[in-house]
């Protein structure tokens, strides 16, 4: 499974970082000049008589600051909390959901000095809230997708998702959308495709969610083949079985009780199997024969592949068993009638 942080994350937030220094640096200087511009700089007017540029180059550096404070406890509390919480993605997630509480805690207390009085405050959110909603109406509902998704944990950093026909790896959450890396759209099964796809967090309020690894990383698949209905049917059964038994069965038998534990309605416990097992249906030109198993989900092609390899090198070494195909057969009365 990829890390959450690439290395050309990395890259991209040292760069924030030191462009939030350089404006750190200048609001400062700004303030400082406001502070003494009257006995070291007289020439220079700064006319400021409610104190609004005042509050505005102070909550300034307070964003600056903390945005800094952050930026770098950030990298000391993924390192010493990983080992704990069993993954970088996890440790990030916690991460980032911390973050936005502080921010929102600092700027409604910022928001509040600048407004001033109490008796403007209410009649200023209000209009604030109405303009907002007015105006910022999808921004609003990328921020309420995010808050649905943290709360009800519908997935985080690392999980593997399929969110509005688009699937991949969550590689970030932020308030605005989700960041998926790509894989399958034309690339076969679950292969990467190269592209980082930006997903609106609304969207989880019109669209289903699907979460391949959100409390257990397995998910089901089968495997199925046509067999004619001139084949010795046991002895294509039996192939089938034991090829997935090879490669699948002892894996299944080790995580079985792992997710048996992990099964919500305990009705399904007698649905879940411990080793591969066949179906099996009646076809027009043959028997419709499936093997059933479970396995890790990042793994899954490469097991069906390995699982295939196997089933058809017994067919092939075996006259008993064929494949049904589409094919015609001609009948010619050689007696002429």
């Amino acid at each position: 499974m990829p890390t959450a942080l690439t290395e050309a994350y990395r890259e991209e937030e040292r760069h924030i970082g030191r462009v939030v220094v350089v404006f750190c640096i200048i609001v400062v200087l700004a303030f400082l000049l406001m502070e003494v511009e009257n006995d070291l700089l007289p020439f220079v007017d700064i006319d400021d008589p409610k104190g609004d540029i005042h509050r505005l180059l102070v909550a300034a550096i307070v964003i600056a600051v903390i945005w800094l404070l952050l930026h770098y406890i950030g990298g000391i509390f993924e390192k010493f909390t990983t080992p704990m919480v069993g993954s970088h993605a996890r440790s990030r997630s916690i991460w980032k959901l911390i973050t936005y509480v502080i921010w929102i805690i600092v700027l409604s207390v910022l928001a509040i000095g600048m407004i001033g009085e109490t008796g403007s405050l209410v009649l200023s959110i209000g209009l604030i809230g109405a303009a907002v909603t007015f105006v910022l109406q999808q921004p609003l509902l990328n921020v309420l997708g995010w808050a649905l998704i943290s709360y009800r944990r519908i997935y985080r950093i690392g999980d593997r998702i399929s969110i509005a026909g688009v699937k991949g790896y969550v590689l970030d959450v932020t308030t605005m959308h989700t960041e998926l890396r790509e894989f399958g759209e034309w690339m076969k099964g679950d292969t990467f495709t190269g592209r980082i796809i930006a997903v609106p967090n609304s969207v989880v309020f019109i669209q289903p969610v699907f979460n391949y690894t959100k409390d257990f990383p397995f998910v089901w698949d089968e495997i199925g083949n046509l067999v004619t209905y001139e084949s010795d049917i046991e002895v294509a059964k039996d192939y089938m079985l034991e090829s997935a038994k090879k490669v699948v069965g002892q894996m299944m038998e080790q995580n079985y009780e792992r997710y048996r534990r992990k099964i919500e309605i305990r009705d399904l416990h007698q649905l879940l199997l411990r080793e591969p097992e066949l179906r099996m249906e009646l076809a027009d030109s043959g028997v419709n024969v499936y093997v059933l198993y479970f396995c890790p989900v990042e793994l899954r092609r490469k097991i069906k592949s390995d699982i295939t390899e196997l089933i058809w090198s017994k067919f092939m070494a075996d006259p008993r068993v064929g494949i049904a195909y589409p094919h015609v057969h001609l009948i010619t009365d050689e007696q002429g009638g």
